[in-house]
């Protein structure tokens, strides 16, 4: 089995196809049950943020899965081939278990160091493994993915300043508001981005006025902040009073649009209000741009905007990289051991085939030994091949890679499977 990652990210494709290719809460276990169904999988995790879609697989055949993947992602979002192959990408066997181990440690992210990707990747395959679409290897590879995460968090400063979307978020908000005391801000929606937003915006900003509008679960949220609710059908009326509205819901299309805003033109002019979408799909009509006085700034927008000095953060890599290549050492010597030690026993399998039929060839000979002499005979075979696996064993340590090393064993293996004839 091969480790291979179909997938798009920030670095490939902006905003715009990301969310064509979104997995949402609702579509993840239908996907993962579809992917069950083609037959050159063998296991799979979906990985859908908003900074990227990949979709992780356990396969026998690189080739054949490589297209069946792309023709799945294809199909099930309704995007053309033609548009997916300037944008996706594919890595297979030790490139995508070192991207995993990347990704998991925020180290492949848009912001180094941002700490909600590890929660994403552990809950994508949690997922996928209570929808029973995970292996052996699958397991293997995300529970050190993990580990990797945990320790890259809590021995490098890599982290440090706690940056996530929401603060992201707020620091731009600070950025076109600077020193603006009792801003009015609507929230659309109630979730962990929201949430944490609100958090930090109580932080950053003097006296603002935070209004949760949501169509359940934000009267707790609201409580513990000193927030207003509103009804989620209120959501329009209000976004005259406030400077800035923020969505983040599972909306899969635009709960505000430019024709709403349109209608309330008069009532805004004169005032800036400022809209920040930090949802995949887009929440916000991109549109409302072409308004006067109004701007929508997409995810993708938010994170060019920030200058963030990164440096101590660019100096904690190189620690990061150490921890990812020492815990993947452990993972490639298990890796190589399940493909390894299974052809070994295939070659014992064949040696003791050529053992009996050297036997049956002497059988002349070995029938003027006693009982006893017999079985020591046999002993001395089984001992001779035995000391030819442990020197197979040895000598394919010496391989200068580990796909070196599978492919010595597996013409190893293709070499001692033996069809002895029925007469020599």
């Amino acid at each position: 089995m091969h480790l291979l990652v179909t997938g798009i990210n920030f670095k490939t494709a902006d905003v715009s196809i990301r969310e064509k290719l979104h997995f949402s809460d609702e579509q993840n276990t239908n996907a993962l049950n579809q992917l069950k169904n083609i037959d050159s999988i063998d296991g799979s995790v979906i990985l859908s943020t908003c900074n990227r879609v990949e979709i992780y697989t356990s396969v026998k055949d690189i080739e054949k899965a490589s297209g069946d993947i792309k023709n799945f992602i294809s199909k099930y979002h309704n995007v053309s081939e033609e548009t997916l192959q300037p944008v996706i990408y594919q890595k297979n066997c030790q490139n995508a278990v070192i991207h995993l181990f990347k990704v998991t440690s925020s180290l492949d992210s848009m912001v180094l160091g941002e700490y909600q990707i590890q929660g994403q990747v552990r809950d994508a395959y949690f997922k996928s493994q209570e929808n029973n679409s995970t292996n052996a290897l699958i397991n293997k590879v995300f529970q050190t993915a993990i580990q990797i995460g945990k320790k890259v968090r809590s021995e490098t400063k890599i982290g440090d300043g706690s940056v996530s979307v929401a603060t992201l978020a707020v620091d731009v908000i600070k950025q076109i508001f600077e020193n603006k005391k009792n801003l009015n801000i609507l929230l659309l929606g109630a979730g962990k981005i929201s949430n944490l937003t609100a958090n930090y915006l109580q932080e950053q900003f003097e006296n603002c006025n935070i209004t949760f509008a949501n169509r359940s679960g934000a009267s707790q949220i609201a409580e513990r902040l000193n927030a207003k609710t509103i009804e989620y059908s209120q959501r329009f009326a209000a976004i005259v009073d406030n400077d800035v509205i923020i969505a983040s819901t599972s909306a899969p299309n635009h709960i505000i649009c430019r024709h709403e805003i349109n209608l309330m033109e008069d009532a805004l002019q004169g005032k800036t209000h400022i809209f920040i979408d930090l949802s995949i799909p887009r929440n916000i009509d991109p549109d409302i741009n072409k308004i006067d006085n109004c701007f929508v700034y997409s995810i993708d927008d938010i994170n060019k905007m920030i200058n963030s000095n990164l440096d101590m953060r660019n100096l904690e890599v190189s620690k990061a990289e150490q921890i990812i290549q020492d815990i993947s050492e452990d993972y490639f010597e298990w890796y190589s051991k399940q493909f390894i030690m299974p052809a070994m026993a295939e070659i014992k399998k064949g040696l003791v085939i050529l053992k009996q039929s050297t036997l049956d060839l002497y059988e002349p000979f070995t029938n003027k030994l006693d009982e006893n002499q017999q079985r020591e005979l046999g002993k001395l075979m089984d001992s001779y091949s035995n000391r030819i696996i442990r020197v197979i064993m040895l000598n394919l340590r010496k391989a200068s890679t580990r796909e070196e090393m599978i492919s010595i064993t597996k013409t190893l293996k293709n070499s001692f499977t033996i069809d002895i004839p029925e007469h020599e």
